[in-house]
């Protein structure tokens, strides 16, 4: 990986003042620059240019420092240290994972702390853990992990598992260097006994993902930059998952979307009738029926769901089962005007819950039958065989793709499980339970 990346990284950074730094979600904190105690976001941005300019020639971080001491005087030497370390090295390790996110020829992250005296406990216990680059442990664990951590990753490519490497340990009494050797094979390290250990968690200082502040950019932030002069920096590290990055807002692209399901409603309308029709046999066949907005994106990011897309789908096979002979009896199907009008629904649901058992997103809404309630589960990154050509028979996809070119490399997407009706009672019953969790709205 060219430094250069980290650089690159560095100058999008956004000059923000502690009190706005502190209200950003945890990952997103990687894309802003703040130092503590300091009121004036001009000085902030002025120590972030010195940054820039020296690593850009090559200058120590003595070099550095000594600058902005004589700008911000009453700050201590080891104060500035702690600054100067985090922010490089939240530079470099943005920079890396998006080197190897990109890369073909990685598939596993290894974790490598540097093994001395001042190592911490959290990344000695961390230190040879690998994992594929895309598990789950990496939007928690991605270094840096506390302040002044020194620890990066390695790309592992898959035939490497099995064979050995070797690194360099420093006693931490003595300093006396030991070379020692590891096997690189997946890890099982649960992330869940790190957090139960009270000495690693309280170590755990910074639990964002840098990957994570590279695929989304707040209209807040886009202003920020726009006003520091690095709207273009910013751009060119940004890689934003859910709408092709330009000067218009994630706004816009949203209500780009939106066009398009009011558009291929009458198209969705048809495709349901085709559905149920007698001689109709399942083929698998895919349409787009939601969008998860922005805000509820962030809402289930905070209880640990990424979402590979927006992009919610159903598929003529989970309508079938939906309308089943027995739902039907029991009265737990939906009828065929409110099949019709399921991008209504999710557009516009009575309430949004979380499913904390199964982990999946459930969609409340109004339903003829009251008290029972329109009950739509979707499934977060469900992974369906065949995605991409399935796609490509709909057009609906074709022109979600000019706003979302992103839509072309995922591998899964939020898929509609089951819907149909329940009684309000089953649905209060599981929420006084804490199985489900409301996200928005309310049930009435």
């Amino acid at each position: 990986m060219k430094f250069e990346e980290a650089i690159d990284y560095l100058k999008s950074m956004i000059p923000l003042k502690k009190e706005e730094f502190n209200k950003l979600s945890a990952h997103l904190k990687y894309r802003a620059f703040t130092i503590a105690k300091v009121s004036s976001e001009d000085l902030i941005n002025k120590v972030k240019q010195i940054y820039t300019k020296n690593l850009e020639e090559g200058k120590t971080k003595a070099e550095s420092l000594q600058e902005v001491h004589k700008i911000l005087p009453n700050l201590t030497a080891n104060h500035l240290s702690t600054h100067y370390n985090n922010n490089v090295m939240i530079a470099y390790n943005a920079g890396r994972i998006r080197h190897f996110k990109d890369s073909k020829a990685v598939q596993y992250l290894m974790y490598n702390a540097i093994l001395d005296g001042h190592t911490t406990n959290l990344c000695r216990k961390l230190h040879g853990t690998v994992k594929p680059k895309d598990d789950p442990f990496w939007d928690k664990f991605y270094p840096p992990n506390h302040h002044n951590c020194r620890s990066v990753v390695y790309p592992v490519h898959k035939s490497q598992l099995g064979k050995k490497i070797s690194y360099i340990e420093a006693d931490e009494e003595t300093g006396e260097l030991r070379r020692k050797e590891i096997k690189i094979k997946p890890s099982k390290l649960n992330p869940k006994t790190i957090l139960k250990d009270k000495i690693l968690s309280q170590e755990f200082q910074f639990r964002g993902n840098p990957e994570k502040a590279i695929y989304e950019i707040p209209d807040s932030l886009i202003d920020k930059s726009i006003k520091y002069g690095i709207i273009e920096d910013l751009i060119k590290t940004a890689k934003n998952y859910f709408c092709k990055i330009k000067l218009s807002t994630e706004d816009e692209c949203e209500k780009n979307i939106r066009k398009i399901f009011v558009k291929s409603k009458e198209s969705f309308e048809d495709f349901i009738q085709e559905v149920l029709s007698s001689n109709f046999k399942p083929k698998g066949r895919l349409k787009p029926i939601g969008w998860l907005p922005r805000d509820l994106r962030d809402l289930i990011e905070e209880k640990g769901f990424n979402p590979k897309t927006p992009l919610i789908i159903i598929s003529d096979k989970r309508i079938i089962h939906s309308i089943r002979d027995v739902k039907a009896i029991r009265g737990s199907s939906l009828n065929i005007k409110e099949l019709k009008n399921l991008p209504d629904i999710l557009e516009n649901p009575e309430a949004i819950l979380l499913d904390k058992v199964h982990q999946n997103i459930i969609y409340v809404s109004l339903s003829i039958e009251e008290p029972k309630k329109n009950k739509i589960i979707v499934e977060i990154n469900y992974k369906l065989k065949k995605l991409k050509k399935l796609m490509k028979q709909e057009p609906e996809f074709k022109d979600i793709l000019e706003i979302y070119k992103e839509l072309e490399n995922i591998d899964s997407v939020n898929l509609v499980k089951t819907l149909g009706k329940v009684e309000k009672r089953q649905i209060i019953k599981h929420i006084n339970a804490k199985e489900y969790e409301i996200l928005k709205g309310k049930i009435h």
